[in-house]
């Protein structure tokens, strides 16, 4: 008899059981995760104490962990809307990744949000706040008006304190920007830009050149990151001929202008650190 006409053994056929079975498993193993992460109830999901910012608090309020409700409570102002989308293709990465939305008075925020054990990275971050919203209200010494438009990403690494912010990009443009101290400052239009690497902290202000605009300029502020000490600020501000007594009054206690009219600045950041 050749070899070509041999059957295989009983034994061989035996063999075959195990790895049949094992695969079974696999496969029911697989199914059971992926009806446990589309069904699982979002309120079980608990985030750690130190996870956000002293006096904030995210709370699971419906949903699963596929599509989620929170509310984000901050500081003195009425809880934010938050609804998180699982993004099935992470699973390739094995980086769960959820698009995010928040909303509330004055406030839209949307962003793609990574979490690990070790770090949390925010990609695509696009923002509109309006400047006398209660959320920047809690966070600022004087009254302001105006819309915020704000885009960049952000990484953050887990120490023993919490989240800490390790690398960022961004920019913000203040649209009719005003603020007010002894009365209200018309300041125009005005760009934000800002980076943080290797605990470096650069950012740069600066009115946009419109027919309209009250003030010209730019200002750097650096400093190390985190901030405990006062940052450093230099640059310089022109008052145009749009720009009102009161901006005027108040740019005349920076010192005196030069030959052009144009204010020199150049020390530190009043303010706690």
């Amino acid at each position: 008899m050749s070899r070509a006409q041999v059957k295989p053994t009983p034994m061989r056929r035996k063999n075959r059981i195990p790895r049949l079975a094992g695969a079974g498993f696999a496969v029911f193993g697989v199914s059971l995760l992926s009806t446990l992460l589309v069904t699982a109830p979002i309120t079980l999901v608990r985030l750690p104490a130190n996870a956000l910012p002293a006096g904030m608090q995210l709370t699971p309020v419906s949903g699963t962990f596929w599509h989620g409700q929170w509310a984000l409570v901050l500081p003195n102002t009425a809880p934010l809307r938050v609804t998180t989308d699982f993004l099935p293709w992470a699973l390739w990465r094995l980086q769960p990744t959820w698009a995010v939305q928040a909303q509330g008075e004055g406030v839209m925020l949307q962003a793609n949000v990574t979490a690990d054990s070790e770090r949390l990275s925010l990609a695509r971050v696009r923002a509109r706040l309006a400047a006398a919203s209660p959320s920047l209200r809690a966070l600022t010494a004087w009254p302001l008006g105006g819309t915020f438009q704000i885009q960049g990403d952000a990484d953050f690494l887990r120490t023993p304190a919490g989240w800490a912010l390790h690398a960022a990009r961004g920019s913000a443009l203040w649209q009719n920007a005003q603020i007010t101290t002894a009365g209200p400052l018309a300041l125009g239009d005005v760009q934000f830009t800002a980076t943080v690497m290797n605990q470096q902290l650069t950012a740069t202000l600066a009115p946009q050149a419109t027919a309209t605009a009250p003030l010209l300029g730019e200002l750097t502020l650096s400093s190390l990151w985190p901030i405990k000490t006062a940052p450093q600020i230099h640059g310089n501000l022109q008052p145009t001929p749009q720009a009102g007594p009161a901006l005027r009054q108040q740019l005349s206690l920076l010192g005196q202008p030069d030959a052009n009219g144009t204010f020199i600045i150049q020390g530190v950041l009043p303010g706690r650190y």
